[in-house]
């Protein structure tokens, strides 16, 4: 077993919602770190926000952003995420058993401490702590590094493992921490 959980798959396919549901079950005592979360309005996605497992949250991208910073139609607030993620990251290293990492993607990459804090983390906590992320299935010369550090797992979730990746994690993630 790995200390060390990437989950993967095409965008949309549940890798956040996954997340979502594993601090639900293991409780946000035991949990640090963030998720991403969409923004909409009534019928579109328009942006995503930075979601701390305590529930703080920022922007961090947006269609409206003046951001010189885009990745598709968002404008990406790199140093706002940077700082919060930074914090949050900080924080979760130093309290709690679970780290949570969602999304190293590629609006995060903008942010020019996040890649090597990420590999900073993996590498050095390890063996003492279970981190959990996502990452996209594309290649990015930043990402793939990550995806590649020795004692990472990758799991490719889809629309038909979904469910019993989740029951797997759960049970997984309960004989690590006993």
């Amino acid at each position: 077993m790995s200390n060390v959980i990437l989950i993967t798959g095409k965008p949309r396919m549940g890798k956040s919602t996954l997340i979502k549901k594993l601090v639900q079950e293991i409780g946000s005592d035991r949990c640090g770190g963030f998720y991403t979360d969409e923004m909409r309005n009534e019928h579109n996605r328009i942006g995503f926000n930075c979601v701390s497992v305590q529930g703080d949250s920022v922007g961090i991208a947006h269609v409206e952003s003046t951001s010189p910073i885009r990745v598709g139609r968002y404008g990406v607030e790199a140093e706002l995420f940077e700082r919060f993620a930074g914090a949050v990251l900080e924080e979760a290293a130093s309290t709690q058993e679970i780290i949570l990492i969602d999304e190293i993607g590629f609006m995060q990459m903008h942010a020019s401490t996040f890649a090597p804090r990420v590999q900073s983390i993996l590498t050095s906590l390890a063996t003492s702590k279970l981190v959990i992320g996502t990452v996209p299935l594309d290649s990015h010369p930043d990402i793939d590094p990550i995806k590649q550090l020795a004692g990472v797992r990758i799991i490719h979730l889809d629309e038909s493992n979904r469910d019993a990746i989740f029951g797997a994690l759960i049970n997984e993630i309960k004989l690590i921490l006993d």
